[in-house]
């Protein structure tokens, strides 16, 4: 992990205020899970064709990120299933800023689009200033979501200079439930690669390619929810998860030798 932070040094950086104006509120994302090692060979030759962001003078930013859900796990149920339509509710902290804000994601298909709201403080239930949002956003009432997911990490933001197109690297990445139980993926990363709709080649998902570094579609949520809740149905997921407790063994494996 520290032969990430240091390459990521090498970038230019880029402002929150200056990557906010290029906006992707509609977008197609592709998601990965990869080792440090593998990562840092890939990123390597990308060195000028991304900045980083950084905030207060920090490259690695932490997250904090609560979702919600029916009793019933309805919206991890679509997810499972394969729906085409389906959502995500959640609150989301930036700890450097101290931002928070409400947050509807919906995907048609392969499309994302994220719709939010700033807040003062996180409310259980969803206090009825913010139901709006989930009123209109989603088929869902917010009285009757409830938290069912906590996940922390720290993020690395890398801006292409020349198209519309993100980077996000996420490690250190750790889920607890409303039972408290946790769950980690150790020194493995999440790598998502988030581009326009209309810009939809990207040569650093080609260079992941030619490392054998294929996209892995599954969310942190649904990650965590299979994790840490035995009684879930998963059937859907478990290539996709077998291969992440590969990769966390194999890491693990390494850090010992």
């Amino acid at each position: 992990m520290n032969d990430l932070l240091q390459l990521v040094s090498f970038f230019d950086s880029t402002s929150l205020d200056q990557m906010n104006g290029v906006k992707l509120l509609n977008r197609v994302d592709t998601k990965y899970i990869v080792s440090p090692a593998v990562f840092v060979k890939v990123l390597s030759e990308h060195i000028n064709d991304y900045e980083v962001l950084e905030v207060n003078q920090k490259r690695c930013l932490s997250y904090n990120t609560i979702y919600f859900d029916t009793d019933d796990l309805s919206m991890y149920k679509e997810h499972h299933n394969g729906k085409n339509h389906r959502y995500k509710v959640r609150y989301r902290q930036y700890e450097e800023t101290g931002d928070k804000f409400i947050e509807v994601k919906e995907k048609v298909k392969n499309r994302t689009v994220k719709q939010r709201l700033s807040v003062k403080n996180f409310t259980y239930p969803i206090s009825k200033g913010l139901e709006s949002l989930v009123h209109d956003c989603t088929p869902y009432r917010a009285e009757d979501l409830e938290p069912k997911l906590t996940t922390v990490f720290n993020r690395i933001t890398l801006v292409n200079k020349k198209a519309c197109e993100r980077i996000t690297i996420d490690m250190d990445i750790r889920f607890e439930n409303e039972d408290q139980n946790r769950y980690s993926l150790g020194n493995c990363l999440i790598v998502e690669i988030k581009r326009d709709k209309e810009d939809v080649y990207s040569t650093f998902a080609r260079s992941l390619k030619k490392q054998g570094v294929l996209p892995l579609s599954i969310s942190k949520y649904c990650l965590g929810t299979v994790a840490l809740n035995n009684s879930v149905k998963y059937n859907r997921f478990k290539p996709r998860l077998r291969k992440v407790e590969n990769l966390i063994a194999q890491e693990e494996l390494a850090m010992v030798v």
